[in-house]
């Protein structure tokens, strides 16, 4: 296929990004065209055919129906949080139920939604124990599992809602290991041939600014996608203070956060969201990774503190990727996405598509945005979006990318831990993983929890190492 050259100077070029600074509502379409003085030379080449690709509908509320009920597994912080969430998409909303292995974690999460939501959760259907979820799933009364656990368990949990006709919303990441993927991926699979809905907590998806970028960029604002760069980097999150009385898995359970076991590592818990929004913006699957990381300052855990990695996904292209946790250092959390046309990113919450030269081609209108719509949160928009599929009975699944994207975090996570090349042929296929045998709130040998080391140290470093220090 032949490519046309622009013929707009640069000089007629920033003279519509000025309109464009001065009008937010006139799409940069138009003033492409305008630019060309109505040839092609600008017309844009979409990277996908309009209505090839799915655009949520965001309306500030969820439609009015039959009422919606739903159980939430896990009564942590983003467990209570979910729920809110759920219940402030619309009318017609209530939670009937709760499953949670820590009695205190659901003693506070029924005074907080009694509190914020005037929801009363009766003992009976509170329910203890590694095998609560499945409590829960098994209510007649309930039609949707809200899954805010340690990520080690969203697999499980997901594949069991499904398995009992039970419609699914569960936080990220995926899975923390290849075993847990495939067993997620079978629950996404499961999900459409039941014509439920499989909705993550990956938000971004749910954001209006990400959704206008998606579009322009499926458009083909920036032409072939052909790179990207990633980053997560923020201060330590810190850690919980052991009590006495708390058992070996009790202890990380509470503290799952810095256990690779039930979190995967940061880079699989946190990193996971904005290289979901490469894999979503691109469509394109990851194909290997080399990475590098290690454990500086982290006072707890067994996880890294720091990882780089360079990820390659399909057509050789690649997306370098920084996640760091550390105080007192540069903080960033954003996306750029690199085109044969020009550049999007998303610094400073600005979602800014750029020509090669920086100027501005497109940026969305958060104004406008304000105007038109009072609700804006993405965690909201998330469970308007869950629950408006459900009362139409259009089943809606977007589990799969964030599946692909845990997987590609996880090859990271082992590329970095080992220092090899990791592919993704062998490692979706890769028998490792991290759920114990038996899973019980005691002791178990702590020495298996350490943070692992790369590499070994040859002959030759040991013989520079006495040189310096003779």
């Amino acid at each position: 296929m032949n490519k046309q050259k622009s013929t707009v100077s640069r000089r007629t070029f920033l003279s519509g990004a000025a309109i464009a600074g001065a009008s937010g509502a006139l799409g940069a379409g138009a003033l492409l065209t305008a630019c060309s003085g109505g040839g092609n030379d600008n017309q844009l080449t979409p990277l996908r055919p309009a209505g090839s690709y799915y655009v949520p509908e965001l309306p500030d509320r969820a439609n009015d129906g039959k009422p919606v009920r739903a159980a939430l597994i896990g009564c942590g912080a983003r467990g209570i949080g979910a729920a809110v969430n759920f219940l402030n998409a619309g009318a017609g909303l209530s939670i009937v139920a709760f499953a949670d292995v820590l009695k205190d974690k659901m003693d506070r999460c029924r005074r907080k939604l009694k509190e914020m939501s005037n929801i009363d959760i009766t003992d009976d259907m509170c329910f203890m124990g590694f095998d609560a979820y499945k409590k829960v799933c098994n209510l007649p009364d309930v039609d949707v599992v809200l899954i805010a656990t340690p990520p080690l368990f969203h697999p499980e949990q997901s594949k069991y809602a499904i398995d009992q006709g039970k419609h699914v919303f569960c936080e990220k990441p995926a899975a923390v290991d290849p075993v847990g993927y495939r067993t997620f991926m079978i629950a996404v699979r499961q999900a459409q041939t039941k014509g439920l809905c499989f909705v993550t907590g990956t938000q971004r998806h749910h954001h209006r600014g990400y959704i206008e970028s998606y579009k322009k960029i499926q458009e083909g604002y920036i032409g072939r996608i052909v790179s990207g760069n990633v980053y997560w980097n923020q201060g330590d999150l810190g850690y919980v203070r052991r009590q006495s009385e708390w058992k070996d898995v009790e202890y990380m359970m509470r503290d799952f956060f810095n256990w690779r076991w039930l979190s995967g590592d940061h880079i699989v818990e946190q990193f996971v969201h904005v290289l979901d929004v490469f894999a979503w913006f691109s469509h394109l699957k990851p194909v290997q990774t080399i990475a590098m990381g290690s454990r500086l300052r982290r006072s707890a855990g067994d996880i890294y503190d720091n990882f780089s990695v360079d990820f390659e996904f399909e057509g050789g292209v690649h997306v370098h990727g920084m996640a760091r946790q550390i105080d007192s250092c540069n903080n960033r959390v954003s996306e750029i996405v690199q085109g044969t046309k020009g550049s999007w990113n998303n610094m400073n919450n600005k979602f800014t598509i750029l020509d090669h030269d920086r100027n501005v081609v497109w940026q969305y209108d958060e104004d406008a945005a304000k105007a038109q719509f009072k609700q804006h949160d993405p965690f909201t928009l998330e469970h308007v979006n869950l629950v408006n599929h459900i009362r139409s009975g259009k089943p809606i699944n977007l589990a799969e990318t964030t599946a692909i994207s845990t997987m590609a975090c996880i090859m990271a996570r082992e590329s970095a831990y080992t220092g090899k090349l990791c592919n993704w042929e062998t490692m979706t296929n890769s028998d490792l993983n991290f759920m114990p045998a038996e899973l019980t709130l005691g002791d178990v040998d702590m020495s298996m929890y350490k943070s692992v080391i790369p590499g070994t140290t040859s002959k030759r470093d040991a013989m520079w190492t006495d040189i310096i220090w003779m």
